[in-house]
């Protein structure tokens, strides 16, 4: 493994734990919003063989801290890349990093070599339609811990379809770990989000034709049908972009098929570069 190097760079409000490895073009990653930077596991020393990675906790998430006052996602991504000297970058995000994501790809477009999204969310776009997803929004309107836990994983882990014996029990251990440190912290991202978190108005979903760079997206075939829907959305709004459904996966798709995951970040990654190079 590449050795890692660890700082903080601080924002206003915050404090951001940045981790960074390897050498080359830079790849930077962002978790999804019911875990942390340690999503990123595998992909970072993967990648980090060829390329240079950068992984951060978002805001009030993992190492990161959050005080109140009002801020923006893709603002700290463009301070964490400043502060590392990163110019242009691809971005390989899930679920709510992918919503800082295409703010990011909308509000720096030269800064984007390529985006990644895995189960792509967006701020204010929730999954209520089955009863688990209904069930997370009643734990996180009560502030229940237990509840949050255990209703994140039935309904983004588990899916609609499955039950949890029928998920890698040591993948649904990673991802409970992850959640119940967020849940448990007392100032996270879901305590300050509703009051001091800034979205770009007209948000970044009522200007995908704005989107240059070569867009794929991965969604899991076990995830909530809201997210399926929002991918096949930005498949259809984004020139250019693909949609790749990876079977037997939930929202963190990359958590339950690290191969062919991977093998799409490498595949989509090459490809983006030599049609950069004919262009």
């Amino acid at each position: 493994m590449t050795a890692i190097t660890q700082r903080h760079v601080e924002v206003e409000g915050a404090c951001l734990y940045v981790e960074q490895a390897g050498q080359g073009e830079p790849i930077a990653m962002l978790h999804g919003f019911l875990v942390d930077s340690g999503q990123w596991d595998a992909e970072f020393a993967a990648l980090a063989r060829s390329h240079r990675v950068l992984r951060y906790d978002a805001r009030g998430f993992g190492r990161s801290g959050i005080a109140p006052g009002p801020y923006a996602h893709h603002e700290d991504l463009a301070a964490v890349l400043d502060a590392c000297g990163v110019g242009r970058t691809a971005l390989l995000a899930c679920s709510g990093g992918a919503a800082t994501a295409l703010d990011f790809a909308l509000a720096h477009p030269r800064r984007v070599s390529a985006l990644v999204l895995v189960g792509a969310g967006y701020w204010g776009r929730f999954a209520s339609a089955t009863p688990a997803a209904r069930a997370f929004l009643q734990a996180l309107g009560a502030f229940d811990v237990a509840g949050l836990v255990d209703s994140s994983l039935r309904a983004f882990t588990d899916g609609p379809r499955r039950a949890p014996d029928q998920v890698d029990p040591g993948v649904r251990r990673r991802v409970e770990a992850m959640t119940e440190r967020l849940f448990r912290r007392e100032a996270s991202y879901w305590t300050r989000a509703a009051q001091d978190q800034r979205v770009p108005q007209p948000s970044a979903l009522e200007r995908l034709d704005g989107i240059a760079a070569p867009t794929l997206l991965l969604v899991g075939g076990e995830d909530q049908p809201e997210v399926l829907a929002l991918s096949e959305a930005l498949a259809a709004g984004i020139r250019g972009a693909r949609l790749q459904v990876v079977p037997g996966a939930g929202h963190h798709a990359n958590l339950e098929a690290p191969g062919p995951v991977l093998d799409a970040i490498r595949g989509w990654l090459a490809r983006s570069a030599r049609e950069a190079e004919t262009t």
